[in-house]
């Protein structure tokens, strides 16, 4: 059996590459700054210790990133760059 390529005879459709590469750069600035400031206000809030409050920050950041990939993927089934 022959396997087709999975981008063969695809072309790139800039309009909605330059859509979801612009929401990304805007939804994942929010993100990232809502989880560094979730993780620095816990942690202060907490009294935990500098140490702590670092983590927290790590973890949410992380957490952050974690969204950011979820909306990448959501937003490249919404906006098809390849068609």
């Amino acid at each position: 059996m022959h396997k087709e390529k999975p981008m063969a005879g695809k072309s790139l459709n800039r309009q909605n590459a330059l859509t979801v590469i612009c929401a990304t750069i805007l939804v994942g600035t929010e993100i990232l700054a809502a989880a560094l400031a979730l993780g620095w206000a816990v942690g202060g809030l907490t009294g935990w210790g500098e140490e702590v409050t670092m983590g927290l920050i790590g973890l949410s950041l992380a957490l952050g990133i974690y969204l950011c990939w979820l909306f990448v993927k959501a937003a490249l089934k919404a906006e098809p760059v390849y068609e």
